[in-house]
Parts: C-alpha cells; sequence; structure tokens
C-alpha cells in the first residue's frame, strides 16, 4: 500500500443495483432456495466499477485523444462531494468522492501522468529493473534522480501524505495541469474546509492560459506541529476560472 496515495480514486454506485445475474448463480445467501434469476439486485466493488468503466467511455466519447491519466483526472476533480462525518477514514473510504459524468465532460484542467512517472514511482518503492520491465512490457531502467522524489511527487489528481505521530511537518506537493477547457483562462486557488490543525499555501495563487494544452506547474505546501498517532487531517484544494471548478482532495495522516 502507498501512503502517500488515496485509494480509493472515487465513488461510484454500487448500493442496491439491479444487474444481469447468471442463472446459475445463487439468488440469495439461503442453501434451500433453489430459484434462478436473470436479474438481481446486487451491492458491492463489482457493481461500481461498471459505473466508473461507463463513465470512462463517456468521457472519452467527448474527447477521444485524451490519455488515460487525463480522463481520470477529469473524473476525480469534478465528483461531487460527499459528507465526511459519515465515515471516519474520509477519503481512504470514498476518494476523490462520488463520480459526476455530466462535469466529467469539462473539466477545465487535467492532471497528466505517464508511464515514466509510474517507472519513477516504482523505482522509489525498491521495484528493481527486472520487475519493472516486467510491469511495464518493456526494457526500464530507473532515470537519475528518482532516488531522490517520493510517492507525493507524483503528478496526481489528489495530494496524501503520512507523518509521524506528535512531529512537525512540512510537506511539499509539486504539481503541472494542462488547459482542456477555454483558451484565456485564469484560475485561482482556494482551499477548502482549511483545517486549524494544518497551515497550506499555494504558490503561485493563479495560473493564466494563453491556450488549449498549454501547461502550468504550483506547489502545494502543508505545514503543521504534529498529529495524534492514527489522526486524518481532510482538506481539499479547488482551482476556478469562473466556469470550472477543479477540485483535488489533500489529505495528512500520521501512523507509527
Amino acid at each position: 500500500m502507498l501512503f502517500n496515495i488515496i485509494q480509493s480514486d472515487i465513488s461510484a454506485p454500487g448500493v442496491d443495483i439491479l444487474a444481469a445475474f447468471s442463472p446459475l448463480g445463487a439468488v440469495s445467501n439461503d442453501p434451500e432456495d433453489k430459484r434462478q434469476a436473470k436479474f438481481n439486485v446486487v451491492s458491492g466493488t463489482s457493481m461500481s466499477c461498471p459505473h466508473a468503466a461507463g463513465v470512462a467511455a463517456y468521457v472519452k466519447s467527448f474527447h477521444p485523444n485524451w490519455s488515460p491519466s487525463a480522463i481520470k483526472s477529469a473524473i476525480m476533480t469534478t465528483a461531487w462531494p460527499m459528507n465526511s462525518s459519515k465515515n471516519k477514514d474520509v477519503e481512504f473510504a470514498f476518494g476523490s468522492e462520488h463520480i459526476n459524468p455530466v462535469e466529467a465532460v469539462n473539466p477545465g484542467l487535467v492532471y497528466e501522468t505517464f508511464e515514466q512517472d509510474y517507472i519513477i514511482m516504482l523505482c522509489i518503492m525498491g521495484y528493481d529493473e527486472r520487475n519493472i520491465g516486467k510491469i511495464s512490457g518493456n526494457i526500464s531502467t530507473c532515470p537519475k534522480g528518482s532516488d531522490k522524489a517520493t510517492p507525493k511527487d507524483l503528478n496526481y489528481p489528489s495530494m496524501a501524505a503520512q507523518v509521524s505521530p506528535g512531529k512537525s511537518f512540512t510537506i511539499n506537493f509539486p504539481r503541472t495541469v494542462t488547459n482542456v477547457g477555454l483558451a484565456n483562462s485564469t484560475y485561482k486557488a482556494k482551499i477548502l474546509q482549511n483545517s486549524k490543525i494544518v497551515s497550506i499555501r499555494v504558490m503561485p495563487e493563479s495560473l493564466s492560459f494563453k491556450s488549449l494544452n498549454e501547461k502550468k506547474s504550483f506547489s502545494v505546501t502543508v505545514t503543521g506541529n504534529g498529529l495524534p498517532n492514527g489522526a486524518i487531517v481532510s482538506t481539499s484544494l479547488m482551482w476556478s476560472d469562473g466556469n470550472h471548478r477543479v477540485r483535488s482532495p489533500i489529505v495528512v495522516h500520521s501512523q507509527e
């Protein structure tokens, strides 16, 4: 498990879903129940995943040239906010919150990651070149300087970091976004649900674009005086140009 990357990525409908069902399957947990059905009401990630896959295909139909990471970013940054008070694990339970297909086709900005970015992350995690090659499907080597990077440097649409309990910390998240909204636009940063336990600074606080597919970089710095063991501090960064709202969860958690 990577404690510096939020998983799951997103939540999708998965409770009491009317779905196709194998006639060979048991429709209930009762061993005496011999009924057969072509449809059943089912719950679980096996119901959520088809919804998420369908939304990805829906976004792809509008943007056939987008990369998989751009589509994932669009889905994550346009999600509906959920009530974090109902689950103590917050974003580790529901990711970037609830999938919103209508907004996902027009996210404004996307965070893109490429094969080399993931190779660097695997190098950070301690994979050797032989095993990285098995994953990437080609001859891959760890780039120079990858030993100085951390998983939180991955250009992911969400941000997370694990810290030591009771110790002061300063965490920096470098990120790059690509403009897929309006050619001439300026986005301003806003921290939502800012916690008094941590201080969050975004530099620069605004990003101005003059063309589509233009890229801009920024950094998010989170500082704090220490968290109790097992604590989770959750907040969000939102970039907005008045037409688009690009939201990324920020989570800092402590564990021995």
